[in-house]
């Protein structure tokens, strides 16, 4: 292989390889996040990577998750972005997205687009919390997991719990599930996490999907082997080769039909 393909596959690679960035940080600049056992101060447009795990500490961060999910982290919480594939299958991109909730509060938007389909959630060891499309926040206060729907519906699900089939909750619901008791129950809507800093607006987040995929179009635009003139020449002699073989092939074919004089 040569030199030119490898470093073509290295530039697709480091493309694909970011999954997000961090869009504001809000208090005190304390944040940061683990990438293979590296400490990295968290800073605005900083990229973030699947496996990175982010601690706000003192801080209140706005993430963005490609390709159209935001995330906002009050203080003293932990997520880890442990999934995060995108797929372009003709004109439809496809989104799957898991973030590991650790501890504190998280707030979540995941905005729907046109030609998207999502499927994206966020789980710890007991509970997950799959979106479609929606907004919502997800809390931990000692064996509690609460949570309460701004937008859209949250499936919620147990592998722990036998008699737990899926619950819907819907925009103004609350829920809990207990850790330490396994068991749910219906709860009073009441967000935790404050508003500040805002979202980014949805029209920013559908433009920056658009430049994604462009993006990507363009690396695997790079990385497609291109033939050079050495390549085109074998081609040809080929293809003549092939058109040779085949009027031999014809002329044995007509032969025994033809009268002798």
């Amino acid at each position: 292989m040569s030199l030119g393909i490898l470093f073509q596959i290295f530039l697709i690679t480091l493309c694909w390889a970011e999954v997000g960035r961090v869009t504001q940080i809000y208090g005190q600049q304390s944040a940061y996040l683990l990438r293979s056992q590296e400490k990295i101060n968290l800073k605005i447009d900083l990229e973030l990577e699947q496996g990175d795990e982010i601690h706000s500490e003192d801080s209140v961060l706005n993430l963005l998750i490609h390709p159209t999910g935001q995330y906002r982290l009050s203080k003293n919480s932990t997520i880890k972005i442990t999934q995060n594939l995108i797929q372009d299958l003709n004109d439809t991109e496809k989104s799957q997205s898991v973030i590991e909730f650790v501890k504190g509060v998280i707030r979540a938007q995941v905005l729907q687009d046109d030609k998207l389909e999502i499927d994206q959630k966020i789980q710890t060891k007991d509970v997950a919390f799959a979106v479609r499309g929606t907004e919502f926040e997800v809390s931990q206060t000692g064996d509690d997991f609460d949570l309460d729907v701004v937008e859209g519906a949250v499936e919620v699900s147990s592998p722990h719990v036998q008699t737990f089939v899926p619950e819907i909750v819907k925009a103004n619901e609350g829920f809990r599930f207990n850790r330490k008791n396994r068991s749910f129950k219906r709860r009073q809507f009441k967000l935790k996490n404050a508003e500040n800093p805002r979202f980014l607006a949805k029209e920013e987040i559908r433009k920056q999907r658009r430049e994604n995929r462009q993006k990507r179009q363009k690396m695997r635009e790079i990385g497609k082997p291109r033939m050079n003139s050495l390549d085109r020449m074998r081609q040809r002699e080929e293809r003549k080769e092939q058109r040779l073989e085949r009027q031999r092939e014809k002329r044995r074919y007509d032969k025994p039909n033809k009268k002798r004089p």
